[in-house]
Formats: structure tokens, sequence, C-alpha cells
């Protein structure tokens, strides 16, 4: 019998600034994987957040319209969709998995949901952070998520940077070549 894998939640969010006392969560894109293998069904929805602050640079970055978050469900029947998928003790992941793991924790406090994520986080940035450290990468490399995936060609026509979807299926690339690959050396 094997060892029990806890889901993987690799999550990507949109918001509307960096500062999570002040701004909120207005896109969540994920992909599910248990026993290291994907899920069929991703999950991706737009979310209005409520009375939060809006960045124009954050807008600038996403593109997401006003109008578009103020017609799509209360970011708290989101979350309640994306909670219902996760397993208890699930493993946030991510690229800069901080930024999305404070946001994601500070909203399930605003809406009363229990935390069901297992303490640790998984930030798939860092296997590409030990590679440049290791010299596989150029040391000067910016180790942003799109500037990573043209290094290592993931990116398919017509897919658009800076939101959560698509973010977060060039993470779950990123993971599995690091992965399938061994690009990752002992």
């Amino acid at each position: 019998m094997g060892a029990y894998m806890a889901q993987l939640v690799f999550v990507d969010l949109e918001t509307t600034g960096l500062d999570v006392e002040q701004n909120g969560i207005i896109e969540i894109g994920c992909i599910f994987e248990a026993d290291g293998k994907r899920e069929a069904e991703n999950f991706q929805s737009l979310g209005n957040p409520g009375d939060v602050v809006y960045d124009a640079e954050a807008a600038e970055v996403h593109k997401i319209s006003h109008e578009a978050i103020a017609a799509a469900p209360s970011l708290e029947q989101v979350l309640g969709q994306f909670d219902s998928r996760c397993a208890d003790d699930a493993i946030l992941s991510g690229w800069n998995t901080k930024f999305d793991e404070s946001f994601l924790h500070k909203a399930y406090q605003r809406y009363g949901l229990n935390w069901r994520f297992d303490y640790h986080i998984f930030d798939v940035w860092s296997l590409y952070k030990r590679l440049q450290l290791i010299g596989k990468l150029p040391a000067d490399m910016h180790l942003g998520l799109g500037t990573v995936a043209k290094h290592y060609n993931i990116i398919r026509d017509g897919e658009d940077h800076h939101r959560a979807l698509t973010d977060i299926e060039w993470t779950w690339r990123l993971y599995r070549l690091a992965i399938e690959q061994e690009i990752c050396p002992k």
C-alpha cells in the first residue's frame, strides 16, 4: 500500500491591491492534485469582495473591470465553493504562495470559514530559486512567473498573464516540469 499524499491545492489570486488589510480577493484560480494526479476540473471564479480599497496599479495589471467585479457573486459564496473542493489538511501551493495564502487566510477569517489547510505551504518558486542558486538558471534572472514560464517555453498561444487560472496553470506546468524531468537535482 502506497503512502498517502495530501491534496495539493495550486491557487492563484487576483486582488484589488497588495495590502491584505485594505484590499481584497477578486479572482480565484485553482488546480487540484491528489495522489500525484491532477483532478479533472479546475476552479475559477471572479468574486465581489465588497467594501475594500481598489488600487489603480492592481487594476492595470489584471485588467478586471469594476463592472465585472460588481456583477460577480460575493466573495463569501465563491470561497464556499472553493472550500468545498479542498480536502482537510490540503497543502496550498503556488508561485510566491505566501502572498496568496495571506489574502486567503484573511478572507476565511472575515467570513468565518474554518481554515482547513495544513500549516505548510509549497512554493513552486522555491524550486526555481534553488536552480538559480546552483547555477542552472542565470544569477541575474528575475524569478517572476512570466519570466520563468517563458524561459522554459511553457506558455501557449493566447494565454493571458495576470489572470488567476492562467497564472496557476503556468505554475502547475512548472511544478510538473520540475518533478517529471527532475530539473531540481538532489
